[in-house]
């Protein structure tokens, strides 16, 4: 009979699962249903670290469960057999409580321990990169399977707190000083278990030319050899700011007592020297001595043998000047990444102490007309034939027509017939304007003929010379017409042969004989090489004009933009700020400038794309006609930004104008339209 019994209750405690069919389940005897027992539960921990896991309550004669899961957080309830439930836990080692409850409302309950730990993160993978336009900036990514998330230290500051990113993100730090940074990055499991790894930054401000030692961040170590070896041009306040190079800071080297004849000082670059459209570097040094060779070598970075250098002599003792080194030899395929710089290569150092700044890229200036020789950034070098040969020196005689203490053209004669130089002007000598003479500084000792020549007609044009006497009292100005009468005479036979010369033409090649067919010998000296400057007509904006009228030139009661007169770039200028579409100013006395063949006018702005200039008569009656007979205009395109441009513009341009000798108005005007803003000085009309 037990046993039977028995079976009658497994067979009752199977109705809940089956379902009621038919009333006959009403039968069933609820007292007699066992109390749960054996309560638990089964756990399936997900191994991702997400802390997921899956519980599978169990237990004996229980129809429904609830669940505690052990953390605080709210109980699940009403889960019958068979379902299971998720749940998201830290960490750590928990009693999940499982309580069942059977038909007729008995319950029990039972505890399973539940440990959940997390897998360490593995295959960490940081991204570390740098801004483009900002050195001290860096974003920090990171990867690794099984993380949480992630925590990166910058180990910038002392005790420094974590900076916290999810998986997917990045985070963005930027560095107040130069120097090397340990970044460490750490994987969270979302437990106790990380990953972690180290990577040093180098925060730098990157060195690359043009170098001129004023940065507090920048890297500016030299490397000493041949003698002194070590880090050795420290970065000094300027010993004599004065000259061409007025800056705070400057490099110093000193060249050691007994060092090798070879001895200098070296500096690597970050960034290869772009040669792309400059391809000369000039640096601004300091010498104790005139005369003394300098030689500047780039070099790649991976094979000094793979390098290019220029030797230049200083020219000055103990004061500041620009030498040019030429780089034209360059490979354009080659990445050239370090300076090397000897001082007075070829003889042992003497402790003398030689500083050097400004090193930057440069090209030459083409030469063309007027020659002054006092450019450092033009090549002035001539071709010298039959004998003779030329060298540019300090003026060794500032007297008579020529006091200025700059540098001149030196020609040595060696005794030959037709001795002289060519010089080969990337700007043709262009004879299209009215004026037609060139004026020429020259000294000599000796009385004796000057012939200058040009040829090389960019156009075809043929050549033609001109003979000037010097009488040999030192500094003379000679002068040679090339006017049309000049040249017929000249080709008529007076003084020799020549072929039709074209009065408007471009010629390339000047060519200077001193003493012609003569043979005399001696050293002669050449400055300012040009077209005749005639007499001049100055609108001036801070001073009297004409003899003895003082007069009021600039009006600006019909000026429709704001001006004043001010110290700027150190001159004493006119400044337009607003310039709209016209300045007007109107002259006090009208300018009679019939004898004059050019405007004169400098400019200087930053944002005036394009720059007008209307010179206005009084027309026949004496009063403005305000016509495009009385007026023209002239538009200067693309002007140059930031620098005084200088402006030489035929009258002939200004084709409106009825009279010359009456020139009662002019007007300044600007683009954009009202926001022009522009400094004006030396503004006068001259032939």
């Amino acid at each position: 009979m037990k046993k039977h019994y028995k079976i009658i209750f497994a067979f009752l405690l199977t109705l809940p699962f089956l379902g009621c069919e038919s009333d006959d389940d009403a039968l069933v005897d609820l007292n007699s249903i066992a109390t749960p027992a054996n309560l638990g539960a089964g756990f399936e921990i997900t191994q991702d670290n997400s802390g997921l896991v899956t519980i599978i309550p169990k237990g004996e004669s229980a129809n429904m469960y609830s669940i505690d899961f052990g953390d605080g957080s709210e109980v699940a309830s009403e889960i019958r057999p068979g379902e299971t439930v998720d749940h998201i836990y830290a960490e750590g080692d928990y009693e999940v409580a499982v309580t069942g409850t059977n038909l007729n409302g008995a319950s029990a309950t039972g505890t399973q321990a539940l440990t959940v730990s997390f897998r360490q993160p593995e295959n960490l993978e940081v991204a570390i990169t740098r801004a483009a336009d900002d050195n001290y900036t860096i974003t920090v990514s990171a990867t690794a399977d099984f993380a949480a998330m992630f925590e990166v230290y910058f180990g910038d500051v002392d005790e420094e707190e974590p900076t916290a990113f999810m998986i997917g993100e990045s985070v963005t730090h930027t560095y107040d000083a130069v120097g090397d940074y340990d970044v460490r990055v750490v994987a969270l499991s979302g437990g106790a278990a990380t990953t972690e790894t180290t990577q040093t930054v180098s925060i730098t401000d990157p060195l690359f030319l043009p170098i001129d030692f004023e940065s507090a961040t920048k890297n500016y170590t030299f490397y000493n050899f041949g003698g002194g070896e070590g880090a050795g041009a420290p970065i000094i306040d300027n010993p004599d700011p004065s000259g061409v190079n007025t800056s705070n800071r400057v490099a110093s080297y000193t060249k050691p007592a007994g060092s090798e004849v070879w001895a200098g000082t070296n500096i690597a670059l970050d960034e290869p020297i772009d040669f792309s459209s400059e391809k000369y570097i000039s640096v601004d040094v300091w010498s104790p001595a005139a005369g003394t060779p300098v030689i500047l070598k780039i070099e790649n970075l991976d094979d000094a043998d793979v390098n290019v250098e220029s030797t230049v002599e200083t020219t000055v003792a103990n004061e500041w000047e620009t030498l040019v080194f030429d780089m034209t030899a360059v490979d354009p395929a080659v990445d050239y990444g370090r300076l090397v710089m000897f001082f007075n290569f070829g003889t042992s150092g003497t402790d003398e102490t030689y500083y050097f700044d400004n090193i930057q890229t440069t090209t030459l200036e083409p030469l063309g007309l007027p020659i002054t020789f006092d450019s450092e950034l033009i090549d002035y070098t001539p071709g010298a034939f039959n004998g003779a040969s030329f060298e540019v020196v300090t003026n060794p005689d500032q007297s008579g027509a020529n006091t200025s203490d700059a540098m001149v053209g030196a020609i040595t004669n060696s005794g030959n017939a037709y001795e002289g130089v060519s010089f080969n002007l990337q700007e043709p000598a262009d004879f299209s304007d009215d004026n037609k003479t060139i004026t020429m500084k020259f000294w000599s000792d000796v009385a004796l003929p000057v012939l200058l020549k040009f040829e090389g007609g960019v156009n075809g044009e043929r050549q033609t010379e001109v003979s000037s006497n010097h009488t040999g009292t030192g500094w003379e100005e000679v002068t040679f017409n090339f006017s049309t009468d000049a040249i017929k005479s000249y080709i008529d036979g007076s003084q020799g042969v020549g072929e039709a010369f074209v009065p408007t033409g471009q010629y390339a090649t000047m060519t200077i004989f001193v003493d012609g067919p003569g043979n005399t010998a001696g050293t002669f000296y050449l400055d300012d090489i040009g077209f005749q400057m005639g007499e001049t007509t100055y609108i001036s904006l801070f001073s009297d004009f004409g003899d003895d009228v003082n007069v009021d030139t600039w009006l600006t009661e019909w000026s429709n933009s704001d001006y004043e007169e001010i110290e700027f770039d150190g001159r004493l200028t006119k400044h337009y700020f607003n310039l709209g579409f016209a300045g007007i100013e109107t002259l006090a006395e009208p300018i009679d400038a019939s004898e004059m063949t050019h405007f004169h006018t400098e400019i200087y702005t930053g944002n005036a794309t394009e720059f007008k200039i209307k010179l206005v008569d009084l027309g026949p009656d004496g009063v403005y006609a305000g016509d495009d007979l009385s007026e023209h205009e002239v538009v200067i395109d693309n002007l140059p930004q930031n620098q005084w441009v200088s402006l030489d513009i035929p009258l002939s341009d200004f084709t409106g104008l009825q009279d010359r000798a009456n020139i009662g108005q002019l007007i300044y005007s600007g683009i954009p339209t009202g926001e022009a803003d522009v400094y004006l000085d030396n503004i006068y009309f001259h032939n």
